[in-house]
């Protein structure tokens, strides 16, 4: 099938009446028209041809458009669809490239960090034309008056290329862009937009443009935000549990002097029990109290109970 072809129309309303020739109710109203189609879809009606026309007899008379029944006159509507589909279709463009332009007038007048700008790389960056003459550019710092921009390394030769390496999320790799920066006035890239050398400015959503990442996602906030772990304190229980005591006294020490209060809280401990050292129950009682001062609960009700055979009097636990 042709992808333009022409069809013969049909009559949506035959409205029979009696044959002024040989008196036949078979008298109805017939559709000669030429229609222009797309497929099967009409685009525009080559010719509009009506007659009425016998069954019987085959005797026919035209009949002028404008004295159709309603019905079908409202009919030949459906054969104009393909221009009133092409119509919606060029208004929805103009429409488009009105509210993009209106959109990018507005982010240079009010721009946002990482605005990413399509340019021509001889005209915006004054560098010899070449045969892959475009470039990203993305805003990094801006003020009332001046714009700084990092531009890519890389060029292209197309604009699909960039809306590809934007896709693959290749403006997030390393080295994509330059450690540069050019720095313009606010007029300069207006006039670098209505030359052209600016020709397209899009704005990342949810740090996105054609469904790739253009700038880096801020981190995750942690899933687990209870007791850091300290290493120090996380070696000195491996080396308590296979029973290596002065190791994990050692251990324990480095972990409390940096103020971790678990490691407080061990090494506490062992000096209570004299595991790894000799017994203090002062040096015990000073490492618990400084846990205890951090706010560890189980510290406090070691402490409490040390203190019941010990003078814990000259303790500071402010």
């Amino acid at each position: 099938m042709l992808l333009f072809n022409t069809a013969a129309a049909d009559v949506f309303y035959k409205q029979p009446k009696t044959c002024p020739h040989c008196q036949s109710e078979h008298y109805s109203l017939t559709n000669h028209s030429k229609i222009l189609r797309f497929t099967i879809l009409p685009v525009i009606p080559l010719s509009i041809s009506y007659q009425r026309q016998c069954d019987d007899c085959g005797y026919m008379t035209p009949v002028s458009w404008y004295a159709l029944p309603t019905l079908e006159m409202l009919s030949i509507i459906k054969y104009f669809a393909g221009v009133l589909l092409l119509g919606y279709f060029l208004i929805q463009t103009v429409l488009g490239v009105h509210q993009q332009t209106t959109n990018e007038v507005s982010y240079i007048n009010k721009p946002k960090l990482f605005d990413t700008y399509f340019v021509h790389a001889d005209k915006f960056t004054d560098t010899p034309k070449r045969i892959n003459n475009l470039k990203v550019a993305q805003l990094v710092e801006f003020d009332n008056d001046n714009m700084t921009f990092r531009v890519g390394n890389y060029t292209y030769k197309y604009n699909k290329d960039i809306e590809i390496a934007m896709r693959t999320s290749m403006l997030v790799q390393d080295n994509y862009f330059s450690s540069k920066t050019m720095t313009f006035r606010k007029e300069q890239i207006q006039q670098f937009y209505e030359d052209n050398s600016i020709y397209k400015i899009m704005r990342p959503e949810l740090y996105s443009l054609f469904g790739g990442f253009v700038m880096h996602p801020p981190k995750p906030k942690p899933l687990y935000t209870g007791v850091k772990l300290d290493k120090h304190n996380q070696e000195g229980i491996t080396y308590f549990k296979d029973g290596l005591y002065t190791e994990a006294l050692n251990s324990f020490t480095l972990s409390a002097e940096g103020g971790y209060s678990w490691g407080q809280l061990n090494l506490g401990q062992m000096y209570r029990d004299g595991q790894g050292t000799q017994k203090s129950l002062e040096k015990a009682a000073y490492w618990l109290n400084k846990a205890t001062q951090q706010g560890n609960l189980k510290a406090k009700i070691e402490l409490a109970e040390l203190c019941l055979s010990y003078d814990c009097s000259n303790l500071n636990t402010d």
